[in-house]
């Protein structure tokens, strides 16, 4: 084995850790935040009522939980594209991951203020949350746009990197993040009406998708792995089937 292929396996088991520490990342974090789902202590002897009353507490911490559950396997999902298209790395790729991760390791963070002080009258709670998912969106849009300007050093096909990756919907994310941020810092500086203050956040999600749909009007069509299993195991069954049956 000459050193070349020495350097291949070498930057093929650092580029390993990266990932599994990543993978890490995100399964401590989910696990972290369904810990803070649980009763609080000397429930043992107290009455139905109470114990009624400690369910019904839960509901905002599970509601959060599952809401933060899914928002992470969204970016999980995001990361695992990502670096499925790598075959190097460097020192400012292992920054940009770091950034994205620190904002992941706020979700716990995040869902415990929104579930501990959301109500129909205070939305701060709310505002955390989302301020913490939108810097985690945009540390993921840093790190793909890394990827995409050193494409020809550190991904496998550079030339198909911006299309895989739909970089010209991502970069749309540059404007919009922003525009929310200030909208956010607007709205609790001049104490909007939390209601009418929130409609502004829905506007701002449809237009938000409408333009990245423009922008990226025929995304790669990437079939969901529960679909790729079902076809995998009707493969193997016409397979099966066809070594069974007798050849007419």
């Amino acid at each position: 084995m000459d050193i070349k292929e020495n350097e291949e396996i070498k930057k093929e088991f650092q580029l390993e850790r990266v990932i599994l520490f990543s993978d890490a990342v995100f399964a401590i974090i989910i696990t972290i935040m369904v810990l803070e789902i649980k009763l609080p202590e000397g429930m043992r002897h107290a009455s139905h009522e109470k114990v009624m009353e400690a369910f019904i507490d839960l509901i905002p911490k599970l509601i959060g939980y599952i809401f933060a559950f899914f928002i992470t396997g969204m970016f999980w999902a995001k990361h695992l594209k990502l670096f499925s298209y790598l075959k190097d790395y460097t020192k400012q790729l292992i920054v940009y991951n770091l950034i994205f991760l620190f904002f992941i390791t706020l979700f716990p963070f995040g869902v415990s203020v929104m579930a501990e002080t959301l109500s129909p009258r205070n939305y701060e709670g709310f505002y955390v949350y989302f301020t913490v998912v939108m810097m985690a969106l945009f540390a993921h849009t840093l790190l793909t746009g890394y990827l995409v300007r050193n494409a020809g050093q550190l991904c496998i096909n550079p030339g198909d990197i911006k299309t895989n990756l739909e970089w010209k919907a991502q970069k749309f994310n540059f404007i919009a993040i922003p525009a929310v941020f200030i909208y956010t810092i607007a709205g609790l500086n001049f104490n909007f009406n939390p209601q009418l203050f929130s409609y502004g956040f829905v506007l701002w999600a449809i237009m938000f998708g409408i333009i990245r749909k423009r922008l990226n009007p025929n995304p790669q069509k990437d079939t969901p792995m529960l679909a790729r299993l079902f076809k995998s195991r009707k493969r193997r069954k016409v397979i099966a089937k066809a070594a069974v049956d007798p050849v007419e």
